[in-house]
């Protein structure tokens, strides 16, 4: 299934760097739920098979990246509370919203110099840019968009 190529324009109240960015996450985010929603309810549910994790657990692991880097690490800002396990998928999906929009209160004062800031990541060995963290997380939740579509 090919995807209409979609035109990047940062969002109001953003730097240009920041915006482009900032824009590929939210562009990334709606493909997420839109492959989360398109699962079947059996599908979502399932436990784990063949070493991949089941849709939600890869939709809460998108979440939580987030949560450690974004808010934790550069914003240092708490975090929505997630949702408990066994909620349901409008739930999750709440909170990835709510997730993203404590994500755009950190990034909204950011200027474009601040993209060479080097922080310390959670997990991470030594020091990475602001702009290094946005292009990992862009790229972690690109992969769990693939666990997602593998559930079905």
């Amino acid at each position: 299934m090919s995807t209409p190529l979609r035109l990047l324009l940062p969002p109001g109240g953003f730097s240009n760097l920041v915006g482009h960015h900032v824009a590929a996450l939210d562009a990334g985010l709606d493909t997420l739920k839109a492959a989360a929603r398109a699962l079947p309810a059996q599908a979502l549910a399932r436990a784990r098979v063949q070493g991949l994790p089941a849709p939600m657990e890869a939709l809460r692991a998108a979440g939580r990246q987030e949560c450690a880097w974004l808010h934790g690490a550069v914003g240092r800002v708490p975090s929505p509370r997630e949702p408990a396990a066994g909620c349901g998928l409008e739930d999750l999906l709440s909170w990835l919203d709510a997730v993203r929009t404590v994500s755009l209160m950190v990034l909204r004062p950011l200027p474009d110099r601040d993209l060479e800031r080097l922080v310390d990541l959670p997990g991470v060995r030594g020091r990475t840019s602001l702009r290094r963290l946005l292009a990992e997380l862009l790229e972690h939740q690109a992969e769990r968009r693939a666990e997602v579509r593998l559930g079905a």
